[in-house]
This record gives C-alpha cells, structure tokens and sequence, in this order.
C-alpha cells in the first residue's frame, strides 16, 4: 500500500508555500520521512489522522442534478476542491485547476469541484470561466462532505487530494498555488524523480 509521502526533497523544495494565508507549515524532523506537510491551522487539527486513511464515501449532484458517488474517480489522483464563488481565493484558483486538469487529464488526475451553493448559483460561473472538470453542488450536504475530511468549520478554499489507492494523501486549508499543485502531482505520478520512496 503506497504511504503519503514528503514533498519536499533536498536541493529540490524546503516546503510548499502556506498560501496567501500566511499560516506556517507543520514542521517536520527526519523520522517522518513518508509524511506529507499539512498547514498548521486551528480550525483544521483534525485532519492529521484523516492522511493516510481512506477517503469516506459521499455522493453529491452536478449542476445539472446527476448524482456523483466518489468512487467513480477512483483509481485517479483527484484534487477535492471546496469553494464558494464569494470566496476570492477560490476563484483565484480555478483557472490554474483548469489548466492542470488540461495537461495532466492524460495521467489520470482529476480535478472535481465542490461548490457550497446551489446549481443555479455557479452555472453562470463555471460557463463564463470554461471550467473542464466536474462541479458538484449542495450547501448543507456539501458541508458535511468537508466537515468528513477534516474541515469542520468549512473554511474556504480547501483542497484534500486523494491517491488512486483511494487514500487521503494531501490537505490544504487555503489557496494551493500551481507549483505546488503540480510537485503533488509529481510525487505521485513519478516518485522516484524527486527522490521520493514508492513504499
């Protein structure tokens, strides 16, 4: 079974950046070498044990009301982006998921939005910015979908990246910058080229 791993490997990355939060990275020592930094943020404690573990199973609608079972991306590295359109850093974000979602749909990432609005809320949005991965919608619901991995006061944006094993391998409370969302991308797809173990 594939353990999260360290993002950042000598010469190549001291620490993925915090975001325009500003919140510290959890520091990390040297008998913590398959661990994934986390941002170290109050509201967001409990995810720790959450890396590692299996995703929980949920379903939510698109914005045309197709239900979605996130299992049906299992097997794919997916990016789990909750937002809301009055959230700036959120919408700051998208366009550079977009263009991930672009270059890596190949490999098999894959993005998925979950926006705390209804669907006549973001259709508007999601058209006039081409998004080109799945918008999944719920206020209520989608809460406690973000509430299940970790974030129990629905702090806006949050990014949980989930391995094709099914396993919570990455958290952000905050925006993730491209760089940063690409080197996740990286250390999965190819570990070895940053000096990373598969174990």
């Amino acid at each position: 079974m594939k353990k999260p791993v360290l993002l950042a490997t000598a010469g190549m990355l001291v620490a993925l950046s915090a975001g325009s939060s500003g919140n510290p990275l959890h520091p990390i020592n040297d008998a913590a070498q398959t661990a994934p930094r986390v941002v170290e943020n109050p509201y967001t404690k409990p995810q720790k044990p959450l890396l590692g573990a299996v995703r929980p199973d949920f379903e939510l609608r698109d914005v045309n009301g197709v239900a979605h079972n996130i299992s049906e991306w299992d097997g794919k590295i997916v990016f789990l982006n909750f937002w809301a359109t009055w959230c700036g850093p959120c919408l700051a974000e998208i366009p550079e998921f977009i263009k991930l979602q672009e270059k890596y749909k190949e490999q098999g990432v894959q993005f998925v939005g979950v926006a705390i609005h209804s669907a006549d809320e973001i259709k508007g949005y999601i058209a006039k910015v081409g998004m080109n991965y799945p918008a999944l919608v719920g206020k209520e619901e989608a809460t406690r979908v973000a509430r299940s991995l970790g974030n129990l006061f629905t702090v806006l944006p949050y990014t949980v990246v989930i391995d094709p094993d099914r396993r919570i391998y990455f958290i952000r409370s905050g925006p993730l910058r491209y760089k940063d969302a690409e080197l996740i991308i990286r250390s999965i797809l190819n570990p070895e080229e940053l000096g990373l173990s598969r174990s």
